[in-house]
C-alpha cells in the first residue's frame, strides 16, 4: 500500500466525519422560549342565578389575555353543589353547575392559581321556583332571504336579575305569513315582509323582529 493511497483513504475518513458532524449540528433543535400566558380579565356568566335544588344550569368563562390560551390555567370552587367541565369551544370554557340539596345562597369562585384575577357567580338556590320576571330575545332583530333559517334564543331572569333555567317557552308569530318558527326557536323564511317574533313564559313575553327579504 503507497503513500497515496493511506493518504486518500484518510481524506475520505476525515470527509465522512465532517458530514456526519455537519448532520449533526443540522439536526440539533435547540429550544425556543417558552410561552408565557398572563391573564388579563375573567368573566363568568351568568354572574347571578336562581335554581332549586340539585338543578343544573350552563354557565361559561371568559378569559381575557394579552398572548395565548388562558382557559388551561383556570381553577374554581364552590361554596355548594357541584361542576362538571365540558370544555373548552372558541377560547371560551363551558361547564354545568348543579345546585345542592339545601337552598341558600352559593358562590362559584373562577380564578387563576394565584389568586387573581378572578370572578364570582351568585347563585340562589330556592325550594320553589321564583317566577319569571323578564324574558330576552336574541338576537333583537335579523334580516333573511327567502329560504334561510336562522335560531333565536331566550334569557330569562328573576325580579333580581339572576338568571333561571328549565322553565317552558312558547313561540309565536306576529304573523306567520313571514316565516314558520318552532318549538325550539327556529325560523325559517317562506315570504318577503317583516314579523315578531315572540317568547312567552309563565305571562312575560320578549320579542325580536325579523325582516325577510325577496
Amino acid at each position: 500500500m503507497n503513500f497515496r493511497f493511506k493518504l486518500s483513504r484518510r481524506l475520505a475518513r476525515i470527509k465522512v466525519g465532517a458530514v456526519a458532524a455537519g448532520m449533526l449540528v443540522v439536526g440539533c433543535k435547540i429550544p425556543g422560549s417558552p410561552v408565557v400566558v398572563r391573564v388579563d380579565g375573567i368573566q363568568v356568566a351568568p354572574a347571578r342565578l336562581s335554581l332549586v335544588p340539585f338543578q343544573a344550569a350552563p354557565l361559561t368563562i371568559a378569559v381575557s389575555t394579552g398572548h395565548g390560551d388562558g382557559t388551561g390555567l383556570l381553577q374554581w370552587s364552590t361554596t355548594g353543589g357541584s361542576i362538571i367541565n365540558n370544555g373548552n369551544f372558541g377560547g371560551v370554557l363551558h361547564i354545568t353547575y348543579s345546585s345542592p340539596a339545601q337552598p341558600g345562597d352559593y358562590l362559584l369562585v373562577v380564578t387563576t392559581a394565584i389568586g387573581v384575577p378572578a370572578d364570582t357567580a351568585h347563585i340562589s338556590v330556592t325550594a320553589t321556583p321564583v317566577p319569571v320576571h323578564t324574558v330576552a330575545v336574541t338576537p333583537a332583530s335579523v334580516s333573511l332571504v327567502l329560504g334561510d333559517t336562522t335560531r333565536f334564543s331566550t334569557t330569562l331572569t328573576d325580579s333580581t336579575g339572576s338568571a333561571l333555567f328549565g322553565r317552558a317557552i312558547t313561540w309565536s308569530l306576529s304573523d306567520s305569513t313571514v316565516v314558520t318558527i318552532a318549538g325550539q326557536g327556529f325560523v325559517h323564511a317562506i315570504a318577503a315582509g317583516t314579523t315578531t317574533v315572540i317568547a312567552t313564559s309563565e305571562g312575560r313575553s320578549g320579542t325580536a323582529v325579523v325582516t325577510v327579504r325577496p
